[in-house]
């Protein structure tokens, strides 16, 4: 991954902080064109918005330096240069305390059924089975888990990548690990 790019996504993950959330669907960019507007009095067309967060196929995500300083002023900055410069001067921690927006395993009841999703458009259903962290995947949409696979995850941590261990069923010959959110990290919420 190149810098540039790095720079993109750390202005991604800045933006969602200040919106309060990631961005998955039409409605979310719309949203977010909208509170853009409001801060800074600015458009960004849900469009564009989308090309950079790279919702639409087929499409060079690579944005305009205007649409980068009106992101940058949206999370905080005075302009996209100002932006880098931030993100060149911090230190880069490799590790932290988790203290929230986490699901444990072993706090769910079985039967339970957590949705998981992560960029760009990937989505698993998963059955808590009883066992302390043994899922069921129930539903996919552009997934390479298929249902019926079961696996093992301990917990659940919004925008860190998930781990899922030990699958086994569906296609696969022999028991594996799977990384999901591997750019991103993944959302995930309880379904009732």
């Amino acid at each position: 991954m190149s810098q540039t790019e790095k720079y993109y996504d750390n202005l991604k993950e800045a933006v969602e902080k200040i919106a309060g959330r990631k961005l998955y669907s039409h409605s979310d960019f719309t949203e977010l064109s909208e509170s853009i507007y409001q801060k800074t009095k600015t458009i960004i067309s849900p469009t564009t918005l989308k090309r950079f967060w790279g919702y639409l196929k087929n499409e060079s995500p690579n944005p305009q330096v205007r649409s980068l300083n009106v992101l940058a002023v949206f999370a905080g900055h005075n302009n996209w240069e100002d932006f880098c410069n931030y993100l060149d001067n911090q230190d880069d921690y490799s590790s932290e305390y988790v203290t929230r927006n986490q699901q444990h395993s072993f706090l769910m009841q079985p039967g339970e059924t957590i949705e998981i999703r992560w960029y760009p458009n990937r989505t698993v259903r998963l059955r808590h089975e009883g066992d302390t962290d043994m899922f069921t995947v129930m539903q996919q949409e552009n997934s390479k888990l298929e249902e019926g696979m079961t696996l093992h995850c301990e917990a659940f941590i919004k925008g860190e990548p998930l781990l899922l261990r030990n699958i086994k069923g569906g296609s696969i010959k022999e028991p594996c690990d799977y990384l999901c959110g591997k750019i991103k990290g993944i959302d995930y919420e309880i379904v009732k």
